[in-house]
């Protein structure tokens, strides 16, 4: 197994370049600033424009910049200046950018393909060339580091030296980890290919898989600062031994299998288009599962301590005890398994329309929501508040009391 400094690639920058910048679409004042970009240990001087004062101005950075550093730690972006698009392709050819904030602006930025977001743009001129130069653009720093972060480049910015720096992700095609001890990542980490082998790490950030459709991922004895995300739905089941994370994302097309044996996870978010998730669990913990999917979400095992579904006509079925399930979408199918409990199932206010198919048993039901919660099924519910129906009867159920 390779280690993992000789993983890393060397980064070659290009050499400074001289601009003429028009003024920003909002009016004002604006003004060059020189700065820094660091990569590992190239470090180029970078000119920025700044719009209002030095203490509290929006710093833009120049596009032809950025698309030659992201060229040298393995992504690719086009600029298409009619109509003003900034087009990133990442190395796993799908990103987790799903919550990234929508934003206003004449510039569009896409990622792998899907608008992400839109921000202002300022034109400007490449003077390297001469006076006439070439027209780039120069893009707000605030947002191109949010969005450098969910692509998997951890980056900083200080405004005092302007210095901004970026700690470009570790990316593996091959098993990587020692068989004994632990190796620290010092990056986000990308793992792509048929065969994700990860065992024995610390990563300071996030670990970010994309099997092939065929592939394989185990990963076993991994501590993860950030969050895993799982980008592809693989042949096999997904395994995950000991891991540790505050944060699981799946933002899969096709449908996820996940095997978790041991280990500890804060929040498994399930993203909106997954296309089916199955997670089993064994000496686990999950302390939530948060469903935006409207494909069926399956909990089996014994590990989580609450499951939320946020998705409209979304599908939980629930074939483990959950202490807590809350309901927070209209059109939400539950299924409680034979054997199974939920300890306390909570709909919102906001909910219009919600069915329970319950074979198992519900301790007590809080509908907030005006409207009838339905219930089928041979299980029971024994008692409850807000207005319910079941196959047999309206009102409560046998052995529930309504409110």
């Amino acid at each position: 197994m390779p280690s993992i400094e000789a993983a890393r690639a060397s980064f070659v920058l290009p050499g400074r370049t001289l601009y003429r910048v028009a003024s920003p679409p909002s009016g004002g004042d604006g003004f060059l600033a020189v700065a820094a970009l660091r990569i590992g240990t190239a470090s180029i001087p970078m000119d920025l424009w700044v719009t209002g004062s030095s203490d509290s101005g929006e710093v833009c950075v120049p596009l032809d910049i950025l698309q030659k550093a992201l060229d040298s730690i393995g992504f690719r972006s086009t600029w298409n200046a009619t109509p003003f698009t900034w087009a990133i392709q990442t190395p796993t050819s799908r990103a987790d950018t799903w919550g990234f904030p929508v934003g206003t602006g004449i510039g569009a930025v896409e990622v792998d393909g899907s608008l992400v977001t839109r921000l202002n743009v300022v034109p400007g001129v490449d003077l390297t060339s001469g006076w006439n130069g070439v027209d780039t653009a120069f893009l707000p720093l605030s947002q191109v580091s949010q969005l450098l972060a969910d692509v998997g480049v951890q980056n900083t910015w200080d405004g005092a030296s302007r210095v901004w720096t970026w700690v470009p992700p570790l990316q593996t095609s091959e098993p990587l980890g020692p068989s004994q001890g632990v190796e620290q990542v010092r990056s986000d980490l990308l793992a792509s290919g048929a065969n994700i082998v990860l065992r024995n790490l610390q990563v300071d950030g996030d670990v970010i898989v994309a099997p092939s459709s065929d592939g394989s991922v185990s990963l076993d004895h991994v501590s993860i600062d950030g969050k895993l995300v799982i980008l592809e739905s693989s042949g096999a089941p997904i395994q995950l031994t000991d891991i540790a994370s505050p944060r699981i994302d799946v933002d899969s097309e096709g449908p996820v299998s996940i095997q978790l044996s041991g280990g500890a996870v804060g929040v498994l978010d399930v993203l909106p288009g997954v296309g089916g998730v199955q997670v089993a669990s064994s000496k686990s913990s999950v302390l939530e599962v948060d469903d935006f999917a409207t494909s069926a979400v399956v909990l089996a095992g014994s590990a989580y301590e609450s499951a939320e579904i946020r998705a409209d006509d979304g599908v939980l079925k629930a074939e483990a005890s959950l202490p807590l399930v809350r309901v927070q979408a209209s059109g939400v199918t539950l299924t409680v398994g034979q054997g199974q409990t939920i300890g306390l199932l909570q709909v919102s206010p906001a909910v219009n329309g919600f069915s329970v198919d319950n074979f198992g048993t519900i301790q007590f039901l809080v509908n907030s929501s005006p409207h009838p919660v339905s219930t089928e099924g041979t299980g029971a519910v024994e008692a409850a508040m807000g207005a319910m129906t079941t196959s047999q009867a309206s009102g409560a159920a046998p052995g529930a009391t309504g409110a």
